[in-house]
């Protein structure tokens, strides 16, 4: 049985291709390898949304190709790298037998096949599908192998993107926003709970554009009430909310849940106005602080995150400083800043007046060091006081008797952890712990039934 090890590059999403890739694979015949080393085959799925995405996704598989001359027979290249060359894609991307653009991996199994029959190429790049405008084919019971830890996983909703910000490249290169029938996603749901897990985290480009462009209005709503249904699901997260897109039902639905996670990632990129019209996005200030306001009055004590762009044509002191008090006011739970990476083919490239680097660095780490403190204050408030944590494993430092955990207001990798003393619990299990210490991201406490 071939042996196929797999590198998933990105965001989540990419990361539930990877997982469907392999299950595919496994059915063909395939076997799984957590080890390069023991691998025959090599995968390699790429993220090509930024400038430093395509950086990474390259010397990867740079690194890959010539880990393959001498250790395995053939390296395999899917996802968005691909897809954003295109034609040029076997020029740009080296040493790959196979490469695939997005949506093509049904073709995974069958072209390996062919490529193993083959005499080893140095250069690679002997196969090569794509589509200029990829249409997401979802099947109607995927097949998965899972990577993720097993009490937990990512359940993807959606592909592709309709909105149109002015420095993204999502649309061009996923495509248009593809809603998955709802029945087909809480199927995989009930298999994932058979399976052992118990948090279940919603992903899309958009979540909360799940059903419009099917022209009936919003869906997510009935999707998280069917999902409320499932024995062995405790927790339901909501990652990606485009504000401009988020519907007062799906507030409502999230208040008197039982399971969906009083948390909330919404990135609003600015809050700016002119910066906000410029960047293609189709909010106000206005409506951002109502939307803002309007969620924490409905779902009292949601955890907010969000993500925010420094650095883009237009930005000015004047407009930088607005964003920081803003943030200084709001208060969010969890914050990430990027740098505007100027991308070809997207309407911002064409925009004067673009911040300098340093500039643009300085702003970004002016911002990270607010939230830090804004961080800091808000978890003391949580200290001396018993939560709930779901234990995702050990503490990673070798011999340590302590187990890391997640509560409710923290998502797996982007969030902050809560270290556990004691109670020798598993994985996927939910516990009491009284908080004692806390940092600017982490808490620390011990477990208390």
């Amino acid at each position: 049985m071939t042996k196929i090890a797999t590198v998933s590059l990105g965001c989540p999403k990419n990361l539930v291709d990877s997982e469907q890739m392999l299950g595919l694979l496994k059915e063909n015949g395939f076997e799984a390898s957590a080890s390069l080393a023991e691998a025959e085959v090599i995968l390699v799925n790429t993220c090509a949304f930024i400038e430093d995405a395509r950086r990474e996704s390259l010397t990867e598989i740079g690194r890959l190709a010539a880990f393959k001359k001498t250790n395995c027979r053939l390296l395999a290249v899917a996802g968005c790298l691909v897809q954003y060359y295109g034609g040029r894609a076997r020029g740009e991307i080296p040493g790959a037998d196979i490469l695939l653009g997005v949506g093509e991996g049904s073709a995974l199994p069958r072209l390996l096949a062919a490529a193993a029959k083959k005499a080893p190429s140095a250069d690679g790049g002997s196969y090569l599908r794509w589509e200029p405008a990829p249409r997401h084919r979802f099947s109607d019971d995927p097949p998965r192998l899972r990577c993720a830890p097993p009490h937990y996983a990512y359940l993807k909703i959606a592909d592709g993107c309709d909105n149109r910000c002015g420095y993204c490249l999502i649309p061009a290169i996923r495509g248009p926003y593809q809603s998955r029938p709802a029945k087909h996603i809480i199927a995989e749901a009930v298999r994932l709970a058979a399976e052992g897990v118990k948090e279940i985290i919603l992903v899309a480009q958009d979540t909360g554009y799940y059903g419009w462009e099917k022209g009936r209005g919003p869906r997510l709503t009935g999707l998280l009430e069917g999902l409320e249904e499932i024995d062995g699901i405790r927790w339901i997260r909501l990652l990606y909310a485009h504000p401009a897109n988020l519907d007062r039902s799906v507030m409502k639905t999230m208040a008197s849940s039982k399971k969906i996670c009083p948390y909330l990632d919404l990135p609003i990129q600015h809050i700016n106005d002119r910066i906000l019209k410029r960047m293609g996005r189709p909010v106000s200030r206005h409506r951002i602080e109502a939307l803002l306001d309007q969620l924490r009055e409905l779902v009292p004590g949601i955890s907010l995150r969000t993500t925010l762009m420094v650095g883009f044509p237009g930005e000015g002191e004047g407009e930088f400083e607005e964003l920081e008090e803003f943030v200084r006011w709001q208060r969010f739970d969890h914050l990430g800043v990027f740098v505007y990476s100027r991308e070809k083919g997207t309407s911002a490239a064409r925009l004067k007046g673009r911040p300098d680097a340093a500039t643009s660095a300085r702003r970004r780490d002016r911002l990270l060091r607010l939230q830090k403190s804004i961080s800091r204050s808000r978890l003391r408030r949580w200290r001396d006081r018993r939560i709930e944590v779901m234990i995702d494993g050990p503490f990673p430092e070798k011999n340590s008797e302590l187990l890391v955990g997640r509560a409710v207001f923290q998502a797996p990798e982007v969030d902050g952890l809560v270290v556990v003393e004691g109670g020798g619990c598993r994985p996927g299990e939910l516990v009491g712990v009284r908080v004692k210490e806390t940092s600017a991201y982490d808490l620390y406490g011990e477990a208390a039934p």
